[in-house]
């Protein structure tokens, strides 16, 4: 057994053999172990007291960091003081989890804020090439139409398995054969070409064909525009059409 010292409130500190004297012939074994429980509730009590105080004094706003960092680590003391070795070994390791978990959290953060970034400079470099393999004018509004309706897609190699890279991918409303409206999986180039072909989209590229938003600047050159259509199929566009050009619905 390691020797022990027993302290009494506002006294000096005796070693286990000096109370080992003391007591002899004056307290029982039980009334020794009712003594130091007593004496370490006391401790306790007195560390909570100082604890709470120096918790009040880092609301401090004046405080240095050194000072603050002096109180944080203090504080810290104070509360494994009292610790058994198990609570201290368990403390520890609850310390460790949680600093492991803010560093995942923290480069987890990092990883998708990058991905998304990727994520959108691919997305935004594949408009901005495929408009201009396709002679348009208004790169920015075809940017704008495009990119909600943009997310990047792992490709398959040639056995139709996960290749590990990726391509924008754009969920692009249109009608079939019947007139009924569709979402067509398509590739950036592929949909900046089907745009050009609409006559909804004519006045973003360059050519003779005017639709869309310029649809009325030029009637009588073409076929009316179906405002019907283009609301199911480009909601958008027809919102923009009707901001900009109220008089076609009047």
């Amino acid at each position: 057994m390691k020797p022990w010292r027993l302290t009494f409130e506002g006294e000096e500190t005796f070693t286990q053999a000096q109370v080992d004297e003391m007591i002899k012939g004056h307290f029982t074994q039980e009334q020794v172990n009712t003594i130091v429980a007593e004496e370490k509730r006391k401790t306790q009590d007195r560390q909570k007291t100082l604890i709470t105080e120096l918790e009040e004094a880092k609301k401090n706003v004046d405080l240095t960091v050194a000072d603050r960092s002096q109180l944080e680590q203090r504080i810290e003391d104070l509360k494994t003081s009292s610790l058994t070795a198990e609570e201290k070994q368990k403390r520890e390791a609850d310390k460790a989890k949680k600093e492991y978990d803010s560093q995942v959290k923290t480069l987890t953060a990092d990883r998708d804020s990058w991905q998304t970034k990727h994520a959108e400079l691919m997305i935004d470099t594949a408009i901005t090439k495929a408009a201009a393999n396709e002679k348009a004018l208004y790169t920015e509004q075809i940017a704008a139409l495009l990119i909600p309706k943009t997310k990047l897609v792992e490709t398959l190699d040639a056995d139709g398995q996960p290749s590990g890279n990726f391509e924008p991918k754009v969920s692009f409303p249109d009608t079939d054969k019947n007139d009924k409206p569709i979402i067509l999986e398509l590739t950036v180039p592929e949909t900046v070409k089907r745009m050009k072909e609409l006559e909804q989209y004519g006045n973003l590229f360059e050519g003779d064909k005017k639709g869309g938003m310029g649809a009325a600047g030029s009637q009588g050159k073409g076929k009316k525009i179906d405002l019907a259509k283009l609301a199911k199929t480009d909601m958008a566009a027809y919102r923009k059409l009707r901001k900009e050009r109220p008089e076609l619905w009047q």
